[in-house]
């Protein structure tokens, strides 16, 4: 299976909230990294109750209806890629969630399998660049501002941050 039909398999399984079907396809060990919080994940029975828990949340968002568009994918050998999805998944109020996730994907026994994903509230990442002038930092961290307030976070974030009390994190570095 190509990366594109590995995407195509994921989709799938993501839309349909199939916690097997998606845990099926994380390798061991495997990290998030949301926002500036990094957990790595040692044991997959950690990882599918943590995964069960967002999807149960996702479910009472009315999470539907997920398509994506994949923004980048790069090989990196036979065995490492890399890839940036968009993705759009409809609520039952028929609002959208549109945000982008990165997975970092390793090969395992002929299978792609996803070793890790990263996802930033927007702009978040932006704030990492760094400016020597304090002043255009000033005045980028005042655009950030403005448009972190009109962008919505995206899923992972906000499910983050509503399950903070719930999910067990084995190893979580900042």
């Amino acid at each position: 299976m190509d990366l594109e039909e590995f995407f195509e398999h994921f989709a799938t399984v993501y839309t349909k909230l199939d916690v097997d079907g998606v845990c099926n396809l994380f390798a061991m060990p495997f990290f998030t990294l949301i926002n500036e919080e990094r957990t790595d994940w040692p044991e997959m029975e950690t990882l599918r109750d943590t995964t069960q828990a967002l999807f149960t949340w996702y479910a009472a968002q009315g999470f539907h209806d997920a398509t994506y568009t994949v923004l980048s994918l790069m090989q990196i050998n036979h065995d490492l890629a890399s890839a940036q999805l968009r993705w759009r998944v409809i609520r039952n109020d028929g609002i959208p969630w549109e945000y982008q996730t990165s997975y970092h994907l390793k090969r395992i026994e002929q299978t792609w399998k996803i070793a890790g994903v990263i996802q930033f509230e927007n702009g978040a990442a932006a704030q990492k660049i760094h400016f020597y002038d304090p002043e255009r930092r000033k005045q980028q961290a005042l655009l950030l501002d403005v448009d972190r307030r009109k962008q919505q976070a995206p899923l992972l974030v906000q499910a983050e941050d509503a399950l903070r009390d719930i999910i067990h994190r084995p190893t979580q570095h900042s």
